[in-house]
């Protein structure tokens, strides 16, 4: 794995999941369901995106042009094979090779520091689900049955009403904060001992979590986590699995609702704000948090959202298109344009007839040099007088050439000898500098970025707040009414001649019903309307908070 291909999953990664979150943005007026398959397709493409990359084949696009070639381009490959030759380099700039120090890996090439750094993000985020799931087993070993005849009656009506599966388990937990459900193959539902204690809430919490088990939420869960844990470093994909975890949880409440009155339904969501459980551990809970509150209790009382049914065109128009960007954005590969060398003369092509090459010299005869004696000068001598040779192409100017010195041994009547191979003088300290130059605008450049998404998505955030604290006080006005009604209805209950109008309604759809469970009905009426003003006051307080830390 590259420090390049880490890039790319990056930017790749961030297109993929702003597409997604912006596409469930456009269906926020259909059903929930529709915004998680939307979501859900995203989480799927995202984990692929590494493997798609990899196998599938490349679609090239020139997205920027190449720095020119230069001079050192024009030159002839003739030119560098001499240059490389080990017979033409001289005994000091051999010297000063082998003197140089060593490179440092870690200065020189960034890629294994950063490297290190993502596989120490990764190990993290996956530390945090490992403790999670390990979290959860150890309250599912240590919880037991439930023998509350309340309970188990809800649960087997939430239970044929949804179809759920048979090896679904109801169990309570001394350990869990709140009602929450997870396992795939042997799915549980674990009770808390405060709400095994609430038996009226019971048909309520049951068909929220066992949507939850038909629906599959928890696998999708668990995939979301994954993927955030592999692109830890992309806020975007953070605020995608957000979204995926808030979409599951109003598609189960709209689930739920068909089973509960909203109204009932929407002040059980209120009362359990206050247990949520967070993000730690890994499984689908009914208790919302306080960003999620607002949104929830308002689907619920929408009436218009509530009867969306999920899989219009629109939806499955969206899923594919999702589908379609993210795996052309995953074969798509940016290269660099070709640009002509503007700079530095080109070698001229050799013409048909050229004529032949001048032939080799001599061998070198070299003694052997006593200790302490000073090194004999080398003569060069030609074997047989040759034909003049060619002279040789014209080297660029950017290049320093040490041309051989000629040799005064050779007589002047004998040709003079074809000229050695010039030596290149390759500056390392300047390329070495070039290297560090280009590695640093990298850096500075992924970390503009970095900060530039950071700062939209805290942008984002701030105005989700905002946007949540509004949420929150038309959900407790929602409430307010609810409760302002149910009162009226108690009211009228208290009259007899009410009573009476009631009980014929009732005998005329073949139902009996009496004076004394009108009486009963009008008391829970008031209990109830009591608890969603106090419900409707906690969300005021909540909208105050988030208006406040939205500021901060």
């Amino acid at each position: 794995m590259s420090f390049e291909f880490l890039i790319e999953m990056a930017w790749k990664s961030a297109l993929i999941a702003g597409v997604a979150l912006a596409l469930a943005a456009t269906l926020r007026s259909r059903a929930a369901a529709d915004r998680s398959a939307v979501l859900r397709v995203a989480v799927t493409l995202l984990l692929l995106l590494p493997l798609f990359s990899l196998v599938l084949p490349k679609l090239q696009i020139e997205a920027w042009a190449a720095e020119p070639a230069g001079a050192i381009a024009a030159a002839s490959p003739a030119d560098f094979a001499a240059a490389a030759t080990p017979a033409a380099t001289p005994a000091p700039r051999a010297a000063e090779f082998a003197s140089a120090p060593a490179p440092e890996p870690m200065r020189d090439d960034p890629s294994l520091l950063f490297l290190i750094l993502y596989l120490g993000g990764v190990a993290m985020a996956g530390a945090r689900l490992g403790a999670g799931l390990w979290t959860l087993r150890r309250w599912t070993r240590a919880s037991r049955e439930i023998d509350s005849p309340q309970w188990t009656e809800a649960f087997e009506r939430a239970r044929w009403t949804a179809d759920a599966p048979r090896g679904l388990r109801l169990l309570v937990s001394d350990e869990a904060p709140s009602p929450l459900s997870w396992g795939l193959l042997r799915p549980v539902i674990l009770i808390d001992r405060d709400t095994l204690d609430e038996p009226e809430d019971a048909d309520a919490i049951l068909a929220h979590e066992i949507a939850h088990v038909v629906r599959r939420d928890w696998a999708v869960l668990m995939l979301t986590r994954i993927a955030a844990a592999l692109f830890w470093f992309n806020p975007l994909v953070w605020l995608l699995e957000r979204e995926v975890v808030q979409q599951a949880e109003e598609a189960a409440d709209i689930e739920a609702a068909l089973c509960v009155e909203p109204a009932r339904y929407a002040q059980t969501l209120v009362h359990w704000a206050q247990f949520s459980a967070g993000a730690l551990v890994p499984a689908n809970s009914i208790a919302p948090s306080a960003s999620a509150l607002s949104r929830r209790v308002r689907a619920i009382l929408d009436a218009r959202r509530r009867s969306a049914q999920a899989g219009s065109p629109w939806a499955l128009a969206a899923t594919a298109g999702c589908a379609l960007f993210a795996v052309t954005l995953a074969v798509l590969q940016l290269i660099p344009a070709v640009a002509e060398a503007r700079d530095g003369p080109r070698a001229p092509a050799a013409p048909a007839s050229a004529p032949a090459a001048p032939p080799s010299p001599a061998a070198v005869a070299v003694a052997p040099i006593p200790p302490g004696a000073a090194p004999p000068l080398v003569v060069i001598g030609a074997a047989a007088p040759a034909a003049p040779a060619a002279p040789p192409p014209p080297l660029p100017a950017k290049l320093a050439l040490h041309p051989h010195p000629a040799n005064p041994a050779v007589p002047p009547a004998a040709p003079a000898p074809a000229p050695l191979p010039p030596i290149v003088d390759v500056d390392e300290a300047a390329i070495a500098r070039h290297v560090e130059a280009a590695v640093a605008a990298a850096t500075r450049m992924a970390a503009v970025e970095t900060r530039r998404i950071a700062a939209q998505a805290t942008a984002a955030a701030r105005r989700g707040v905002a946007a949540g604290a509004v949420g929150i006080e038309r959900g407790a006005e929602g409430l307010s009414d609810g409760a302002r009604r149910m009162e009226q209805e108690a009211d009228q209950l208290g009259s007899p001649r009410y009573r009476e109008r009631r009980i014929a309604e009732a005998a005329a759809r073949g139902e009996h019903l009496t004076h004394q469970e009108l009486i009963e009905l009008s008391r829970d009426l008031r209990d109830g309307a009591r608890g969603m003003r106090e419900g409707a006051r906690d969300m005021r307080r909540a909208a105050a908070e988030m208006r406040r830390e939205g500021r901060d």
